[in-house]
């Protein structure tokens, strides 16, 4: 889950033991105190702007040389990242703001196999961040949230409970490396995905190129530092250190850069997510602007009950001509996977593929543009 940097470090803080658990000794562990900021994620800064934020309201992240040339807009949008950032935005309080139209389709379209999910994210920060491995295939990265060292669910797990007494039974068994437990997990990430976000991945897709695309002039006449300084408005860069206004923390990225990850789900503010390298390494996951209406997405929705959601997720894709990888990428599943469906699609006439060199080119036929415009009566 993605985290403010004070969290990332365990070992700095304190604990506070929690309900004992009958028949799970490790789960009696700990849950992470008050230095952990239990503020809900969506409170209101106390500051405006991180240039005018207190010393002691502050989360500081430090870059060093490699750090730095290290750093690097992510090649596409993360699935596991928007599903962590929507199940953010999904509990986020009201506080006066009306629901987006994402937050009230994605509620309806909760699928009960997901709640676990509930269970484990909570809508307080910290929240565990082995769920949301910044890379950008939805099949890659559940294999990585499955092969989650036991040592790492030990430590994260714990401190994400908030419920009043005894956690459930399946989070007790996860603490120990449960395979039944870990496939609740994997499976409630899953169909959370394409239930509430494979419908609407190529809006995603559309939101997540058209910030990046923003930016990059940005980057040519400004470099890394004026990138940064444009992200949002709780950042700043000062002395090749990133200030975020309004949470305490401080933390280095030990070499490995960081990976910027504009986010077409979250609106709040910018976090900062840390993670091995095998799990896409650190990120800074911000709302994205422009904004893409990605609740237009009404017709994928209706077709995803006619063909199921990943395969309405590779159609609506194919708005725009990619290769097998391209395709992928977009839709969130994996190179294989996207092959499948393709063939599927063409044998249906909704697609059709070209070779190209080594490769190949999918794009949609007038039959499946038609399908996906919902104006068959020209066919």
């Amino acid at each position: 889950m993605i985290h403010n940097c004070l969290v990332m470090r365990y070992g700095h803080l304190r604990y506070a033991s929690v309900t004992r658990s009958r028949g799970s000794t490790r789960y009696d562990a700990t849950v992470a105190g008050k230095q952990a900021i239990h503020s809900d994620v969506a409170e209101r800064p106390r500051y405006a702007g991180a240039g005018s934020a207190a010393p002691d309201q502050q989360t500081r992240v430090r870059f060093n040389t490699d750090d730095l040339l290290l750093t690097r807009f992510s090649e596409a949008p993360a699935p596991l990242a928007e599903v962590s950032a929507g199940m953010l935005e999904l509990r986020r309080p009201a506080t006066g703001r009306a629901p987006g139209r994402w937050v009230v389709r994605a509620r309806r379209a909760f699928p009960a196999t997901a709640r676990p999910l509930l269970d484990l994210i909570p809508a307080t920060l910290p929240s565990p961040m082995f769920v949301d491995p910044v890379v950008p295939g939805l099949d890659e990265g559940l294999e990585i949230v499955r092969a989650t060292p036991r040592s790492v669910l030990r430590e994260e797990v714990p401190a994400s409970w908030r419920g009043a007494g005894r956690p459930p039974s399946w989070l007790r068994a996860l603490v120990d490396g449960d395979r039944e437990a870990m496939e609740t997990l994997v499976r409630a990430l899953r169909d959370f995905y394409l239930a509430c976000i494979a419908p609407y991945w190529a809006r995603i897709v559309a939101t997540f190129q058209a910030d990046v695309a923003e930016r990059t002039p940005v980057l040519a006449t400004g470099g890394l530092a004026g990138v940064l300084n444009t992200l949002h408005d709780d950042l700043a860069w000062r002395d090749n250190t990133l200030v975020r206004s309004w949470r305490t923390g401080d933390c280095s990225l030990g070499g490995d850069g960081l990976q910027l990850l504009p986010s077409a789900l979250w609106t709040g503010p910018p976090l900062v997510s840390r993670h091995r390298r095998e799990s896409g390494g650190n990120a800074l996951i911000y709302p994205a602007r422009p904004p893409v209406p990605i609740y237009r997405a009404s017709q994928s929705c209706d077709l995803a009950g006619l063909m199921g959601h990943t395969r309405a997720a590779v159609l609506e894709a194919l708005r725009t001509p990619r290769s097998t990888a391209e395709l992928a990428a977009s839709a969130g599943t994996s190179a294989p996977s996207a092959s499948e469906h393709a063939a599927a699609l063409r044998a249906s006439g909704l697609v059709q593929t070209v070779r190209r060199g080594r490769g190949v080119n999918h794009s949609l036929t007038p039959l499946g543009r038609s399908l996906l415009n919902g104006n068959l009566n020209a066919h």
